[in-house]
C-alpha cells in the first residue's frame, strides 16, 4: 500500500489477526522483500505509486507465495491470469483482510513471516 493512513490501518487489521508483516510502498522495494524473505501470504495492491504491480504478484507466483489483491480500481484493473486470485477493494474492512488472508493460507503450513 502506497497512502500511509491506509497502509496503517490495513497493519492494525493485521497486527489485530496476530500475525507479523513487512510493508513496501513501491515496486522496488516489494520485489527485493519478495525475493529476500519469506512469507506465508502477501496483500498486494495493484498499484504502488501510480506503477502496477504485476511483476510483484508475477515474483510471488514464482515463489509458490500465495496472495490476495487488493485495489481501489475496479477488476478491469487486474490482470487475466489473475482474475481468479482473491481480492478486496477499499476502503479496507477488517473481516474482508481476515477472510481473505484465511482464504490463502494453507492449514498447518508455515513459513518465517506471517505477511
Amino acid at each position: 500500500e502506497d497512502e500511509m493512513l491506509i497502509a496503517l490501518g490495513l497493519t492494525d487489521m493485521v497486527d489485530a489477526l496476530g500475525a507479523s508483516w513487512v510493508a513496501a510502498s513501491r515496486v522496488g522495494t516489494a520485489l527485493a522483500l519478495v525475493a529476500s524473505d519469506t512469507f506465508d501470504a502477501a496483500i498486494v495492491d495493484m498499484k504502488l505509486a501510480g506503477e502496477p504491480a504485476d511483476a510483484i504478484m508475477d515474483a510471488l507466483s514464482a515463489r509458490d507465495i500465495p496472495f490476495i489483491i487488493t485495489t481501489g480500481y475496479g477488476v478491469e484493473a487486474i490482470a487475466e491470469k489473475y482474475l481468479s486470485v482473491p481480492r478486496f477493494t477499499k476502503p479496507y474492512m477488517p473481516d474482508h483482510v481476515e477472510a481473505a488472508l484465511l482464504s490463502v493460507l494453507a492449514p498447518g503450513k508455515s513459513r518465517a513471516r506471517s505477511v
